[in-house]
């Protein structure tokens, strides 16, 4: 099996160094900047945006001096990839005509059924509570009006 060595540190500080650049980037091009006395609404994201620069210049170079870990590359965890999509699509397609309870059902028992080790029987019980939970906070307990029975059950 093929190693790789790969550093945190060198990758978050990439990261941050990007974001801060462009938000920095689009302040100044895009806003008016005004002065330490008379700040205009582009001042302080081009601040913000600096400071995120420099921030994560800092930390890749740490990261490019010390030593890098070796790591193993990691598997695609399929069952994941797989349910979770399926589960978003199912809750759409049944929404309207099997209503809330049956596609949050649907969508909280795929997304318990793509972690690795979970049963039927426990994907089936925390499916429930969520559900039942879920229904209790926003169909009863803020009002929203989505039907919990869909037209195909009427």
């Amino acid at each position: 099996m093929r190693y790789l060595k790969f550093n945190v540190d060198i990758a978050s500080g990439l990261l941050f160094a990007i974001f801060g650049g462009w938000f920095s980037a689009s302040s100044f091009l895009n806003l008016n900047l005004g002065n330490a006395f008379r700040m205009g609404p582009g001042f302080f994201p081009a601040i913000v945006g600096g400071l995120l620069f420099a921030l994560g210049l800092a930390i890749a170079i740490k990261g490019w001096r010390e030593e890098c870990e070796t790591v193993e590359p990691a598997t695609v965890p399929w069952r994941g990839v797989v349910l979770l999509p399926v589960g978003l699509i199912l809750f759409g397609a049944a929404m309207r005509p099997l209503g809330l309870g049956i596609a949050l059902l649907t969508l909280c028992f795929c997304s318990a059924m793509s972690v690795k080790g979970m049963t039927l029987a426990r994907a089936a019980v925390l499916s429930a509570a969520i559900t039942a939970l879920s229904i209790a906070i926003f169909h009863i307990g803020l009002g929203l009006n989505l039907p919990l029975v869909g037209d195909w059950l009427r």
